[in-house]
């Protein structure tokens, strides 16, 4: 490996690699270098910015070996993103929220910001991962029915726990999960990509965020 070294060794990109070897076995060293230069890559870049020549260079390997274990740049991406919602994202969200409402019982508000702190932890951990499932989610039809897929039964399962929080119905709990994602994927948003040089404070923003949810905007302004 060259440049990338140092960014290969993260936990992230081991996770992802665990993850693909999970489904498809033990990885030949150049076929892992292929996996790990394509997520870098990715996650730098975006899929439409990325090509293999940049993959194989950036992997200190031919172009060709890349074509030899996958057949197209798209089926790389898949491959890689597939697994991981599989057996990384799904699986870490649905264990850390049961631990954290069990932990937290009958404290809807310590609950939530305690979810909305582990994921944000969680996102900074996997940040190269989360970019590609951002970026790619939104024009990649076949990523999106992947995690749709994964997402439902987590879903399924929490939607009982969230009565404790307020909605009962299947539309309120729906909403209550759009509500509660669009403010985590907003501010991660502006933390990693809009303004990532800026000082954030998750545990600050995210007592803003639960402010604003639980007594409304005008309530929050007055308290600021």
């Amino acid at each position: 490996m060259n440049k990338a070294d140092s960014r290969f060794e993260s936990d992230a990109f081991r996770a992802v690699l665990d993850a693909v070897e999970m489904e498809e076995g033990p990885s030949a060293p150049k076929k892992r270098l292929a996996i790990l230069a394509a997520l870098d890559c990715f996650a730098e870049f975006g899929f439409d910015g990325t090509s293999t020549k940049m993959i194989a260079e950036r992997a200190g390997i031919g172009e060709a070996t890349i074509f030899r274990h996958f057949p197209s740049k798209k089926a790389l991406l898949l491959r890689i993103t597939q697994p991981v919602v599989r057996h990384i994202l799904t699986p870490a969200a649905e264990q850390e929220a049961h631990e954290l409402i069990d932990r937290h019982k009958g404290d809807r508000r310590a609950v939530l910001r305690a979810v909305m702190l582990s994921r944000l932890h969680f996102m900074r951990v996997y940040e190269p991962l989360v970019k590609i499932l951002l970026q790619e989610a939104l024009v990649n039809p076949d990523l999106r029915a992947v995690m749709i897929h994964e997402a439902t039964p987590l879903f399924d399962q929490l939607s009982g726990t969230v009565a404790m929080f307020g909605p009962q119905t299947e539309l309120e709990r729906e909403r209550f999960f759009r509500t509660l994602g669009s403010f985590i994927m907003g501010y991660f948003l502006h933390r990693s990509i809009l303004a990532p040089n800026r000082d954030w404070d998750d545990a600050t923003e995210v007592d803003f965020m639960l402010t604003v949810m639980f007594d409304g905007l005008d309530a929050t302004l007055d308290r600021c």
